[in-house]
């Protein structure tokens, strides 16, 4: 939809779109995807768009919604939004770059373990405190694991490294001396870069769900298996986050969260 034409009923258009994949018992069973929805993003850990730097403010953006869809939620981190025109929107983030800062995260943890006393796994914390105590507090088995010198200066190195505009979980781990110290580089590079990047479900202008990176679902037909008109994208991944880069910059992009 044109930003112009649909700022102003954002709610109104994406009810619309959405309507032909509800789940209604009508219909082919693969056009029953959703039976509630409401607009989200504005968080790295709350899905969304990222915004392209010094578009913080402005006011084309699409904020957060409540469940009710009658009010907006604060941003709590202006560089991420529910949606806007693409042109203010950043889809800068690469599988080059990703692979790029993965080598390093395994590179250091390694120049790390080579200065610093062994570190211990999450697990072993745990054990210790099951058989003190007989059960494990998860919260402080995880603080005590941190506070290992090498664990706190491999997170303290995370810290510096540029993955904003990664997914939330890009090189975090709930035990780094598993994920990373027992890993073979190619193996542990490889994992995360599959995880790096944003997996979105999309519904394209032309009515066309992708799920997955699966073959597209028309909302326009009774279903799959009857539809006679040939897919917008191929499948793949990759077209899809493709598509989404590509469409022209006044089209409004709108991040949904499904329960289905």
């Amino acid at each position: 939809m044109s930003a112009g034409a649909a700022a102003g009923q954002v709610d109104e258009a994406v009810a619309n779109a959405m309507a032909p994949f509800e789940i209604d018992g009508t219909r082919e069973g693969k056009l029953d995807i959703w039976d509630a929805w409401y607009i989200t993003g504005g968080q790295a850990n709350g899905g969304g768009f990222n915004v392209l730097p010094g578009r913080e403010r402005d006011p084309r953006l699409i904020r957060s919604r409540r469940w009710d869809r009658k009010s907006e939620r604060p941003p709590q981190d202006f560089g991420w939004c529910a949606g806007g025109p693409r042109e203010l929107l950043d889809f800068s983030a690469s599988r080059e770059e990703a692979l790029r800062l993965a080598e390093a995260a395994w590179r250091r943890w390694h120049e790390l373990a080579a200065e610093l006393p062994p570190a211990d796994p999450w697990r072993a914390y745990r054990d210790r405190a099951e058989a003190e105590f007989g059960w494990h507090d998860g919260a402080q088995v995880s603080a005590d694991h941190r506070a290992q010198p090498l664990v706190r200066a491999f997170d303290a190195y995370l810290r510096t490294l540029p993955t904003r505009r990664f997914s939330y979980w890009f090189l975090q781990g709930p035990d780094p001396v598993e994920d990373v110290g027992r890993s073979e580089r190619e193996t542990f590079v490889a994992e995360k870069v599959a995880y790096a990047l944003r997996r979105r479900n999309v519904l394209t202008l032309s009515g066309w769900w992708y799920e997955h990176g699966g073959p597209g679902i028309h909302g326009e037909c009774h279903g799959p298996a009857t539809c006679p008109h040939e897919p917008e994208l191929p499948a793949g991944q990759e077209r899809v986050d493709g598509y989404l880069s590509d469409l022209p910059g006044d089209t409004l992009l709108v991040n949904v969260k499904c329960h289905v």
